[in-house]
């Protein structure tokens, strides 16, 4: 599964989460094509989700405006770690060797700016701890961590709103 299917899956694929992804290079355009299309057969009929659902055919400022409108927050923290959590889940769930997976290992941690949280991950740690039961570990953590962010933001949503 790639990490947008995953971020999909896991109900943590929003529209910052796309941009960001998109500016990265991590999100391609059939993956914003992909991601319109759901949330117009789920009921969205927004006129800027069925523009963005034809991305192939749009240039790439009026995509990313397209999708700027479609954003309600920006949260480029929150955003960066659904993104490290679905990579280090894409890496948990491979079917490959323990030192292909380790060698993506390292890819993410470095491709993510050495997090602390990963430090035991790293092939030069000095935890003695396989990097591969480490990464398991930040799984963990970030789902608690996501989880706790997502309920307070929702909790303060929910508290504006009344």
């Amino acid at each position: 599964m790639t990490p947008i299917e995953i971020l999909r899956k896991l109900d943590l694929l929003c529209w910052s989460v796309i941009f960001f992804g998109f500016r990265k290079g991590w999100v391609s355009r059939k993956d914003l094509s992909g991601y319109a299309l759901y949330l117009l057969n789920n009921g969205s009929n927004d006129e800027g989700v069925a523009l963005i659902a034809s991305a192939e055919n749009l240039e790439d400022e009026e995509l990313l405006s397209l999708i700027s409108s479609q954003i309600e927050t920006v949260d480029d923290a929150l955003d960066i770690e659904k993104w490290r959590l679905a990579n280090l889940i894409q890496i948990s769930e491979l079917n490959a060797n323990e030192q292909m997976k380790v060698n993506r290992l390292q890819e993410v941690y470095a491709n993510f700016g050495y997090p602390e949280d990963m430090a035991s991950c790293s092939i030069y740690s000095q935890d003695k701890v396989d990097p591969l039961v480490a990464m398991m570990e930040v799984i963990a953590q970030l789902r608690v961590k996501l989880d706790r962010q997502i309920n307070s933001s929702q909790g303060s949503q929910n508290v504006s709103e009344h």
